[in-house]
């Protein structure tokens, strides 16, 4: 978590904010005692209490060693809350005490996930932009899909183990029923960082034509289909901006990515030169919360163009801010946005489809407003935070 990380000072590689966000909540429930259990670059267990929450990490090596009897010793847990099916400390607690009341969180769905990797790049492309990096790290298209499909092996043994799982959408609870049909499945949205709550979106006060995008650092997240539509809308809004968060591709921050690039950030460099959109592209790099939420209040639209998502907080992040929203119709997305209600839904390898539906935000104001005012008032309703502490409490009690 980034509180104890910043303290430890190592690196958080994931701000996990919805786990951010909800135990921010949940420690200041009456009767209610809070640990968080995660790997990091420590040679043995370590423990930090901070703000009223015990944080217990574990080597990196907890993959191979069973840390979890004590992690026991240090916080004996009434209900044991697991985030994500695909990591290995997770699957050695199933393994190893299935008997304890566990409840797991379904993120993404690798076993899904896998066949939709490739998010339509051509075979051809993906030979050609394979860099020495990719071989040497057995990352890149190939190597990544096949991690892919290594880590939805052991999601399904994880899942066949379970007994309770929690989710948020159709799409993750036909997929997670479709390994194991006995599991008990809960429903709960998930909570959001407070700066998102305030809004503050006016279209009077926004950046004309301007759409954002949340990061494109492989091919699930589509933004490769993005560029095309971003050149079709510079013909007709020559000043049209994309903004993309994270890693600048042309300024990485660590110099062996410079010297050894990955195949994915080259083959979008190579698109951004073959449609002649360099200028019209920002990259923001990686933003907190707050500066999230003061970025989204100034766009036009934000696009989520993900060839296979669950339920993303990235699509809600923008409704409670109230920016106007198209996204891919795929996973859990379309019951997030209602299509010509409160966003625009679009096959996610149809560039000038979403060309048209930015375009129709960017030409009517008052189409714009409609979305985002209903957009917002869908969000808070389904993402009130009362609302979601009691109801991941009542699920906490039925697992007990």
């Amino acid at each position: 978590m980034p509180e104890v990380a910043k303290r430890l000072g190592i690196g958080s590689k994931h701000p996990v904010s919805w786990i951010e966000a909800m135990s921010a909540k949940l420690k200041l429930q009456k009767g209610v005692a809070l640990a968080i259990v995660s790997r990091a670059p420590v040679s043995k267990i370590k423990v930090s209490d901070l703000e009223g929450i015990k944080y217990i990490l574990l080597p990196n090596d907890c993959n191979k060693v069973d840390y979890w009897n004590e992690v026991f010793t240090l916080f004996n847990p009434e209900v044991i809350h697991v985030y994500g099916t695909e990591s290995d400390q997770s699957y050695q607690l199933l393994k190893n005490h299935g008997d304890k009341p566990i409840i797991i969180s379904l993120q993404g769905i690798l076993t899904e996930y896998q066949h939709h990797y490739y998010a339509g790049v051509e075979f051809l492309d993906m030979i050609r932009f394979t860099t020495l990096r990719d071989v040497l790290k057995k990352q890149g298209f190939f190597a990544g899909r096949r991690d892919f499909i290594r880590r939805s092996k052991k999601e399904q043994e994880l899942l066949k183990m379970a007994k309770n799982v929690e989710g948020r959408s159709t799409w993750d609870k036909v997929s997670a029923l479709n390994i194991n049909p006995e599991l008990n499945y809960y429903y709960c949205p998930r909570m959001i960082r407070a700066p998102f709550y305030e809004g503050g979106w006016d279209i009077g006060k926004v950046e004309s034509h301007s759409i954002f995008v949340h990061q494109g650092n492989y091919p699930v997240k589509g933004l490769h289909f993005v560029i095309p539509a971003l050149a079709q809308l510079k013909i007709k809004y020559p000043g049209v901006k994309l903004y993309v968060s994270g890693q600048d591709l042309y300024s990485p921050t660590a110099q062996y990515t410079k010297l050894l690039p990955y195949g994915y950030p080259n083959y979008l460099k190579y698109l951004i030169k073959k449609y002649n959109v360099r200028d019209s592209i920002v990259f923001t790099g990686a933003l907190n919360a707050e500066q999230l939420a003061l970025h989204l209040r100034k766009m036009n639209v934000v696009v989520l163009p993900s060839s296979i998502e669950n339920a993303p907080n990235s699509i809600v992040e923008a409704q409670l801010v109230g920016v106007p929203v198209v996204a891919s119709f795929v996973g859990g997305n379309m019951e997030m946005v209602h299509h010509d209600d409160d966003g625009f839904l679009y096959c996610y390898n149809e560039p000038n489809m979403l060309s048209e539906y930015v375009s129709r935000i960017f030409e009517d104001y008052e189409l714009a407003k409609s979305f985002s005012e209903k957009a917002r008032e869908h969000a808070l309703k389904k993402h009130d935070p009362g609302k979601l502490v009691n109801t991941l409490l009542d699920i906490y009690s039925k697992i007990r």
